[in-house]
């Protein structure tokens, strides 16, 4: 009797001595079962880094049925992350349609997250990325908002043809807001943005515009409607800009609100910022509000920044007077040494 092989199956564990100078088909018909265990599944791993193509394929054709359940398992995921690498594209494409129909579930779970990140990265066919698509389709605007299926999606868009990607960008175009103000799903929009065709960011990007002022206000959708000012086309900033605007105050003394609009303000489009300056100037009567605010007295800070000499002198005749009130806040002393030192 071979002493390799696996002598009661019900056992938790195996021992990793039974490995030592062990051969795969001392274990032949027994592989599934390794999978499962900790010292099993990395002797297959260590089989598999031989790149032989008959060690591929007999692994291949004692697990290819248990696909979804390796790919949620503890150990198991490591080996089947392995084995996309190694077995042919026929193969592969045998366990993708083996595991598409749990592909939620095994997205949602925090080992099959690993392994369906890994079956993207492998992907080489266009017969793959159809059933890929097919199957997480409907699933995005969930996905996007889960602790471990945003990774999945996010893997997607670095790793499909854009052209591929559109479901994506459809999801996200229709679900904007439900995304982009989640923990999670505003990571999403912003891969999005950094992966997308010119088209596909300007579908987004437009929609975040429309939406940017609810946006602004939000724990995670400022940072979507900042990334958008970053990286959007010139229309969506355009649109932004002219929303903030008209509301700049309020958003100013918002927690949220005030970091699109120091985003805004710190804006590489020189334009951008003399907007809001000359917005700013206009409501001399909300500069003592905004002085006092704990997030509005940034917005005055950074505006003394980077303004160009001509609004530094306007600002700074509205401010001075204001001064007195807050000489012994830190925030009132570094708008006092900011103005001092450029005029001294």
């Amino acid at each position: 009797m071979n002493v390799h092989r696996r002598q009661n199956s019900k056992r938790k564990g195996e021992d990793a001595s039974k490995f030592v100078n062990a051969q795969l088909a001392d274990f032949a018909g027994d592989l599934y079962l390794l999978c499962k265990d900790q010292h099993g599944c990395r002797f297959l791993q260590r089989q598999l880094d031989a790149d032989d193509a008959v060690v591929a394929l007999m692994i291949f054709n004692e697990i290819y049925l248990h696909i979804v359940e390796l790919m949620t398992d503890p150990f198991g995921n490591y080996l089947i992350q392995k084995l996309f690498e190694k077995v042919s594209g026929a193969q592969r494409v045998i366990l993708v349609k083996n595991a598409a129909p749990q592909f939620i579930r095994i997205a949602l779970d925090p080992h099959g997250t690993r392994a369906l990140q890994k079956l993207v990265e492998c992907i080489t066919t266009d017969e793959e990325s159809a059933i890929v698509i097919a199957a997480l389709a409907t699933h995005i605007v969930s996905l996007s908002r889960d602790l471990n299926g945003n990774h999945v999606v996010q893997k997607c868009l670095q790793k499909l043809k854009p052209a591929d990607n559109q479901f994506i960008f459809d999801a996200a175009a229709t679900n904007c807001i439900e995304i982009a103000t989640h923990r999670h799903g505003c990571c999403v929009l912003q891969r999005c943005l950094d992966n997308g065709s010119p088209e596909q960011c300007k579908q987004l990007s437009t929609v975040v515009a429309a939406h940017c002022l609810q946006l602004s206000l939000d724990p995670f959708g400022n940072y979507v409607v900042q990334y958008v000012l970053f990286k959007g086309d010139m229309e969506s900033v355009a649109t932004i800009v002219k929303a903030i605007r008209s509301d700049i105050v309020n958003l100013s003394l918002h927690k949220f609100g005030s970091n699109v609009i120091e985003k805004s303000l710190r804006s590489d489009n020189g334009f951008i910022p003399r907007q809001l300056i000359e917005e700013l100037l206009e409501h001399k009567q909300d500069m003592s509000k905004m002085l006092h605010d704990a997030f509005g007295n940034y917005v005055l800070q950074t505006s003394l920044d980077v303004c160009n000499k001509e609004d530094f002198d306007k600002l700074s005749a509205i401010l001075k007077p204001l001064l007195p009130n807050v000489r012994n806040t830190p925030h009132g002393r570094r708008i006092s040494a900011r103005i001092q030192n450029v005029l001294a």
